[in-house]
């Protein structure tokens, strides 16, 4: 890919941004993150001209949210938490209970809004990885869809979030003309990643 276009939606700390700029040195990548927290760390590790870093959220609607940021940050979403769930009750024991966790509110923004106001036209590559809040991202998406090359997403196999659904992301993708590439699964995890490509595409 010549001067690809890459966003990092769920940046987190950053360790994904920093593969892809290894990666595509003459890239320019787009980070979201709502945590505050993590924005700063992840600035102070990617400090290079061709990534740039936006502290809010990416969803369905332009809007104000809360979200509750957890001890454990990798768990922190604004998808609705199912307490029932045995996967949340399973994690709950092993990485213990978020005693210090705190509301914050984040601004929401849809893709489509955010590309017409940066005067993007193509998207070489995303990356979603929202806890549970990716479909959310895609309908937020419905006029850039087609100038997405790869989607990068994180497919959850568990009912620890409220309204999530599997068939439904597949059901998005498949009708926004997007095919399987590969799925990765992790040992333990009832999570998966996996690669789409865009039939428009070659």
């Amino acid at each position: 890919m010549k001067k690809p276009i890459i966003f990092d939606v769920g940046s987190h700390e950053g360790k994904i941004t920093s593969l892809l700029n290894n990666l595509y040195k003459n890239s320019k990548i787009y980070c979201f993150e709502p945590n505050r927290k993590l924005i700063e760390k992840n600035k102070g590790k990617n400090l290079k001209k061709n990534i740039v870093f936006f502290n809010y959220a990416l969803g369905a609607r332009n809007e104000e949210e809360k979200i509750s940021i957890n001890d454990l940050d990798l768990t922190s979403s604004l998808s609705k938490i199912n307490k029932k769930s045995y996967y949340y009750k399973a994690k709950k024991i092993i990485l213990g209970s978020n005693k210090n966790n705190y509301i914050q509110k984040v601004k929401i923004i849809t893709l489509d809004y955010f590309c017409a106001k940066k005067k993007i036209k193509k998207i070489d590559l995303i990356k979603i990885d929202v806890e549970g809040y990716e479909q959310n991202v895609l309908l937020g998406a419905t006029k850039t869809m087609r100038n997405i090359k790869y989607i990068i997403i994180e497919i959850q196999k568990n009912s620890m979030y409220k309204d999530y659904s599997k068939k439904k992301i597949e059901s998005f993708l498949k009708k926004n003309n997007f095919y399987l590439l590969k799925k990765f699964n992790f040992p333990f995890m009832l999570f998966e990643d996996r690669i789409y490509k865009n039939k428009n595409f070659n």
